[in-house]
């Protein structure tokens, strides 16, 4: 494995002996280094092209892989195969296998509404499919983070608080108004709404239910369900907001369907795997049944499905919480790619489209 240390402001003269000595001992120990040792690449060159060229700044941490048959190639910037991050959005992927193993076991329908699950009242959103709801077609508003979506705050010096429970947050959907406007929208509430129906058909709590049912199943021996601030775990990056700014770690309460997920790259490569030949090869989440803004892509369970390759790239991107994650798998052609960043991206395809021309190259 080569590794580079990556500078970005210049040394100052009285210390270029001292760099000189440690570019000598890196370099001497399979290291390339540069002051002032803001990063560090290691991994596979044309996967670290990538890198260099998208995560410059200091505070970046990211791990790539490239999956190639039984090939894996990694790189990582400021961070090792150990490293957690949240999986953001992401997490509603291993939601939309869920409900296609839940449909499997006659727990739930497709159609069935979402209070036929969950207590919603007469609420505009009671009568939501759990289908409308996990191909983003709900009509509901995109980002549910009012205050109304926390427990009661914290005071100065302590934790910051989780994302409410189910009782919370099924009143803070209760009060919404849907939005036929909308049309396709992906919203937080879509997957946490449909993972906690889910839970309550099988009268399993949520995280005991995915860590049964997908993610031992995939392999994900690394990933973790944060549903609150104590389960967060020690090795998680730091993470970042789409302008900088660090984002506080919580909990993520109910909202575990949609983005409580925390996981090493490791992890990102075993559920990727799982879809191109494992447990999870030709999952009716992964079959697209609805259309999207964009006429190149289609919509699953959660998972979208692009026109590129042979027969298409299946994949989910989620940018959410400080953190973004992306698996993107061509069946056809046995191969897929992860990322996993520690930033928000307001726009994710900027950075992915360089990991999606490796893929079908």
């Amino acid at each position: 494995m080569v590794a580079h240390r990556v500078a970005h402001r210049r040394p100052h003269r009285r210390i270029a002996s001292a760099v000189l000595a440690a570019v000598a001992a890196a370099t001497l120990g399979g290291c390339v280094s540069g002051p002032p040792y803001d990063q560090l690449l290691t991994g596979d060159e044309e996967v670290l092209a990538v890198a260099r060229e998208h995560y410059t700044d200091a505070r970046d941490r990211v791990a790539i892989a490239l999956l190639d048959g039984d090939e894996v190639r990694t790189a990582f910037v400021s961070a090792d195969p150990g490293t957690r991050f949240g999986f953001g959005g992401a997490t509603s992927a291993l939601t939309g296998l869920l409900l296609a193993d839940a449909i499997d076991r006659g727990e739930v329908a497709i159609d069935d509404p979402v209070s036929a699950h969950l207590d919603l009242g007469d609420a505009p959103a009671a009568g939501l499919t759990l289908g409308a709801l996990a191909t983003h077609r709900s009509n509901l508003p995109q980002d549910p983070l009012g205050p109304e979506a926390f427990q009661a705050g914290a005071v100065d010096g302590e934790a910051v608080p989780d994302r409410g429970g189910l009782d919370a947050m099924l009143a803070r959907v209760a009060a919404l108004d849907l939005v036929p406007e909308l049309e396709y929208n992906p919203s937080d509430f879509d997957a946490a709404l449909v993972g906690q129906a889910i839970a309550a058909a099988s009268g399993t709590r949520f995280s005991d239910l995915l860590a049964e049912r997908v993610l031992e199943p995939a392999g994900m021996t690394g990933a973790v369900v944060v549903e609150s601030g104590d389960l967060l775990p020690d090795d998680l990056a730091q993470g970042h907001e789409w302008r900088g700014e660090r984002v506080a770690p919580r909990g993520s309460g109910a909202y575990a369907p949609a983005t409580g997920v925390a996981a090493t790259i490791d992890d990102g490569v075993a559920l990727a795997r799982s879809v191109l030949d494992g447990p999870f090869a030709g999952s009716a989440a992964l079959e697209p049944v609805a259309d999207t803004r964009w006429p190149q892509i289609r919509v699953g369970y959660f998972w979208e499905r692009i026109d590129a390759g042979d027969d298409g790239v299946d994949y989910i991107i989620g940018s959410a919480e400080g953190f973004t994650a992306a698996v993107l798998v061509d069946p056809s052609a046995g191969r897929a790619v992860v990322l996993l960043s520690n930033t928000e991206e307001a726009w994710p395809w900027v950075r992915l489209r360089p990991l999606l021309s490796l893929l079908v190259e």
